[in-house]
């Protein structure tokens, strides 16, 4: 039951720790031009990590999942981590 939990809690934070880093780097940023640029490749890593959810459910790739979605949250932190430091 603990381990459930657990799960499911990892699941909904790292969910929208992803969902909204991807939405904030896609967006058009501070640019000086008149037409804003949307980068929607970095929607692609919100993907990867749904597709790590669905591979969750199933016994025989659950530890695949729980794999794949660590990437775009590893991404993401490391990422976050070397901004701040610089």
């Amino acid at each position: 039951m603990t381990m459930k939990i657990v799960k499911h809690t990892w699941n909904v934070l790292s969910g929208v720790f992803v969902l909204f880093l991807s939405l904030w780097m896609s967006g058009p940023g501070i640019g000086e031009t008149d037409t804003p640029t949307y980068r929607w490749y970095f929607m692609l890593l919100f993907i990867l990590w749904g597709i790590g959810l669905f591979m969750q459910f199933k016994d025989r790739t659950k530890l695949m999942g729980i794999i794949v979605t660590f990437i775009p949250v590893g991404y993401y932190l490391i990422f976050y981590i070397l901004v701040v430091n610089s």
